[in-house]
């Protein structure tokens, strides 16, 4: 599976596929009703598009009225693409950000879209982490009361523990859209919407918690890596020991095929000595007989 949390893999991806679109989960259309219920002013309203790609939401969310997109990613590639592709269109921008260093004044936006970037981190390295700087960075350019959407195909067991983090305060409302396929059986029929309303005093609690949740994530990283590592010893290592045990096994069966070997020789070595034997007693049976017919005849003559 690619790795989704590594840039060099996006720069790749957008570089063989230069002036394509393509929307991740789901379009414009499918959301219109929900960003529509959320009351955001079209004119005056800001909006955030974290980890846009070369997604066309953004341009169809402009022409449906919001006049001030702000669209970032860490491609550059897609940024100069989708830069060229929007120009004239004004308050429609595009820009190169990572979504764990946001480059935006606190308390900032109303909206912040996330369509699946959360998901894209989750399968890199250092997920969990990652996950938590940039919504630690959402949540505080996000004004009081603004929200963070994320459109996601994990469901509530797998996500809603990232936004419940120490240092996070949102109301969150969870809505989930039927899927036009599904892939496999037994795959997830819906795609999730994960409406997350920052509260009053986050900002705070931000503060104070981060450093520290941020500090017991690494720690336990790194015990999780520890154990993985420790796995893979142990699998090595009864590897090591299932193969030496295949070795005494197969010497245990060559010691025994040798020592049959060895007795079947020992018997056709005693079988020919009895044979020997008896020839013997034969040959001086019949030279006695003879000797004794030798005599009778003597007597004889």
């Amino acid at each position: 599976m690619p790795n989704y949390g590594d840039k060099s893999y996006w720069e790749e991806r957008y570089k063989s596929s230069e002036n394509t679109t393509f929307d991740w989960l789901e379009n414009y259309s499918t959301l219109k009703d929900i960003i529509s219920s959320l009351k955001i002013n079209k004119e005056t309203g800001q909006v955030l598009n974290l980890g846009c790609g070369n997604s066309e939401f953004a341009e169809n969310m402009y022409c449906d009225g919001y006049k001030n997109i702000k669209n970032i990613d860490i491609s550059h590639n897609v940024i100069k693409s989708m830069s060229e592709r929007n120009k004239g269109m004004e308050g429609l921008t595009y820009e190169v950000m990572d979504v764990r260093e946001l480059k935006y004044d606190d308390n900032s936006f109303d909206l912040a879209v996330d369509k699946s970037t959360i998901d894209a981190l989750l399968c890199g390295e250092d997920a969990f982490i990652n996950v938590a700087k940039m919504i630690k960075e959402v949540q505080r350019v996000l004004k009081v009361g603004g929200y963070y959407m994320i459109v996601s195909y994990g469901s509530p067991e797998y996500r809603v523990l990232h936004l419940n983090r120490k240092f996070e305060k949102f109301k969150i409302e969870i809505l989930k859209i039927e899927k036009d396929f599904v892939e496999e059986d037994g795959y997830d029929k819906h795609h999730y919407i994960y409406l997350c309303q920052k509260l009053e005093g986050a900002d705070e609690i931000s503060q104070k918690y981060f450093d520290s949740t941020l500090d017991e994530l690494i720690k336990q990283q790194i015990l999780e890596e520890e154990a993985e590592e420790q796995e893979e010893n142990d699998k090595e290592e009864n590897k090591e020991i299932k193969i030496e045990k295949t070795k005494d096994i197969n010497k245990e069966e060559i010691a025994k095929n040798v020592f049959i070997q060895n007795e079947n020789d020992v018997r056709q070595t005693n079988m020919g000595t009895s044979v020997k034997i008896e020839l013997s007693k034969k040959d001086k049976t019949e030279n006695k007989t003879k000797d004794e017919d030798s005599k009778v005849i003597a007597d004889i003559l």
